[in-house]
């Protein structure tokens, strides 16, 4: 574990820490309320399904995982305030947090916390942790505060899987029915905010959770509003109607950084998400490997972070940016050459189809994609972009329903979760993580193999040849990695997002945030 935390903190130190610019009162204020506008709507109720991106994000408001990193990257107490691992590592005791109560008054005790993993371990709810927690054997629970987990070998990551609400979320016994992905209702969480209300495509309501077991959030109400747009986010802060908005658009953030913007502060996360190019590859026309790698071949990283991110942006031909412990340099990614694409695209047969590229509506993915048909178009492949809403997008990737879209993704301290999204899963119609449809059991059988490696140096053979193979079949192509900045009129103290852009972590954002007019 001293290997993990020093990696954590390294990913620190190469990719920047979180900063910021708020002058804040000597004392909070309590009370009032905060709206902040989003980019992207939630789509689901369900706190263990889809556990990515936006949803991480506005859930991290209201639910808890047993474990927290800090702003350092070591793991620190949560919802479980002690643990112990057999000398074997196979054998995880957690001890709870005496006197946790969830937003609907009930007590937490062990048997919610063997409820959330039991929900998530059967594949038929689709929970985003059935993979992580496919180690777990069995649950016992020796008193309800006791919580020990039997796995079926050793993980040596398994700790920091259970700091993050993508394993799971603590929820009430009996809050969700089996196999129902989207329920009528939030079940009640244990975080700083409860749910109140939720209109799609409009606004998710929240209020404090007076009896959390934790600091109390200083304002009474969190207003999330959905404001697609970014030029329409930035006008609502400017004109006073909205307190703070995420993923400020980047013509404006040099204004804001350099002091142009009277009256607006900005929060800064270093490293808010990767942009990749990712395709199906268990279908047409993306079946076809040598077209995959003609439009590898063809796309220009800096070009395309240059038009969406003004520059702002870093490029990088892997999951990991250039420099990190986890960059192998020695790692061929396929590069910029238009001669070596129209000969790959020569031998695919293309056949001068119209291909459709996905993205999301409300991301920078408009720039994105026009960049990208622009460049495919320098090597005679046809481009038509389609922009989706948050909910759509999901349902379609997780049917299949594409032929290649543009995707984010997030910093781990170890590939593990990166890779493990390529996983072999039986049934291409539903697809739980691994989107592409990418299968290949010689990559399962070394993913099997670094899934149990405790010696964190053979780990890394393992990853370098796993991502070689990544680099050679390409079911995704990494774009690079972009910082985005909160920004939020004057009357805002205390708020920090981390280098990822939460809305909420240990150490920070809302619920550390008050108002002072």
């Amino acid at each position: 574990m001293k290997q993990l935390v020093r990696i954590a903190l390294l990913l620190t130190v190469v990719l920047g820490s979180a900063c910021f610019v708020n002058s804040a009162s000597v004392e909070p204020k309590p009370g009032g309320t905060i709206t902040l506008a989003i980019s992207k709507d939630m789509a689901l109720m369900n706190p263990l399904v889809a556990t990515g991106s936006t949803e991480a994000r506005i859930r991290e408001l209201m639910f808890e995982s047993l474990l927290g990193l800090d702003a350092r990257g070591n793991i620190r107490p949560n919802l479980a305030e002690s643990w112990d691992v057999s000398k074997d590592g196979k054998v995880y005791t957690f001890k709870l947090r005496r006197g946790v109560r969830f937003h609907d008054g009930k007590e937490m005790t062990a048997a919610d916390v063997k409820f959330a993993i039991d929900y998530t371990m059967d594949a038929k709810n689709g929970a985003t942790g059935y993979d992580t927690l496919s180690v777990v054997d069995r649950v016992e629970l020796p008193d309800p505060l006791t919580v020990k987990l039997y796995l079926k070998r050793p993980d040596p990551l398994f700790l920091t899987w259970l700091s993050d609400i993508r394993a799971f979320s603590v929820i009430p016994k009996g809050s969700l029915a089996e196999g129902v992905r989207q329920p009528k209702s939030m079940p009640p969480g244990t975080g700083p905010f409860k749910f109140v209300e939720w209109q799609p495509r409009q606004r998710v309501i929240l209020a404090r959770h007076d009896q959390y077991w934790g600091p109390k959030a200083f304002v009474d109400r969190v207003v999330l509003r959905d404001i697609a747009n970014a030029t329409v986010r930035i006008n609502a802060l400017q004109s006073g109607d909205v307190d703070i908005i995420e993923r400020t658009p980047y013509e404006w953030v040099k204004e804001i950084v350099d002091g142009k913007t009277k009256g607006i502060g900005y929060s800064k996360a270093s490293l808010a998400g990767a942009r990749n190019v990712e395709f199906n590859v268990a279908a047409p026309p993306f079946n076809n490997k040598k077209l995959r790698l003609a439009v590898a071949h063809a796309i220009d990283r800096k070009e395309i972070l240059q038009g969406a991110y003004l520059g702002l942006a870093e490029a990088s031909d892997q999951r990991y940016p250039k420099g990190h412990t986890w960059y192998f340099v020695d790692v061929r990614a396929p590069e910029y050459d238009l001669s070596k694409a129209k000969a790959l695209l020569q031998e695919s047969g293309y056949k001068g189809e119209t291909i459709e590229l996905m993205g999301n509506v409300g991301e920078a993915a408009e720039v994105e994609g026009a960049v990208i048909q622009a460049q495919l178009k320098r090597i005679g492949i046809k481009v038509q972009l389609k922009m989706f809403e948050r909910a759509s997008a999901l349902e379609a990737r997780r049917k299949g329903n594409y032929a290649f879209k543009l995707s984010g993704g997030r910093e781990y301290p170890e590939p593990i979760p990166l890779l493990q999204e390529y996983r072999c899963e039986p049934d291409l119609n539903n697809r739980r993580e691994n989107e592409s449809g990418y299968c290949n059991k010689q990559f399962d059988a070394l993913l099997a193999e670094a899934e149990a490696q405790s010696d964190i140096e053979k780990r890394r053979v393992l990853y370098r040849r796993l991502t070689a193979m990544q680099m050679e079949d390409m079911p995704i192509l990494p774009i690079g990695f972009t910082p985005r900045f909160f920004a939020f009129r004057s009357h805002v103290k205390g708020f920090q997002t981390d280098f990822s852009g939460a809305f909420q972590w240990g150490e920070g954002g809302l619920s550390h945030t008050w108002i002072d007019k």
